[in-house]
């Protein structure tokens, strides 16, 4: 009986902590993750995005595309070359100006280059000037420049 109330002591004890040291571990980790700032982003200007421009950041080389006429409302690609990245992503803003959310997280292909087909919101005061930002890993950000077609 002893034994029996023992081992019923420790599964409950299994079952209330277990779950509150796996929330205590998550609260841990996304503690840290708002504690660490974003990189400075470094800016990238791309006269022949279609083409890609290249920077080295460290010991990385990072070659950035896009589409060479975009068009708000219509699906373009992005690419990103980055040797040893895990994850890619990109955002699209005005400068000065809150053009909604619009993360995309870009996926490796078969050479490892990150891509992903985007859509740009028209911007209702008729503004073409756009900044995409890219995040690599959450240690690099670049800040690319490009415009728009009518």
């Amino acid at each position: 009986m002893n034994l029996e109330h023992g081992n019923r002591m420790k599964t409950k004890w299994l079952a209330v902590g277990l779950p509150l040291l796996m929330v205590a571990i998550t609260a841990l980790v996304l503690w840290r993750e708002a504690e660490t700032p974003p990189p400075v982003a470094v800016n990238l200007p791309c006269p022949t995005p279609a083409a890609g421009c290249t920077t080295r950041i460290g010991n990385r080389a990072i070659t950035v595309g896009l589409a060479d006429k975009i068009k708000t409302l219509q699906p373009f690609q992005v690419w990103v070359k980055a040797s040893g990245a895990d994850k890619v992503q990109a955002s699209f803003a005005m400068v000065d100006m809150n053009m909604g959310f619009n993360l995309y997280t870009l996926r490796p292909d078969s050479d490892g280059v990150f891509r992903a087909k985007v859509t740009l919101p028209a911007c209702v005061s008729g503004r073409r000037d756009w900044v995409m930002t890219v995040d690599i890993d959450k240690t690099t950000r670049l800040a690319v420049p490009f415009s728009t077609e009518l």
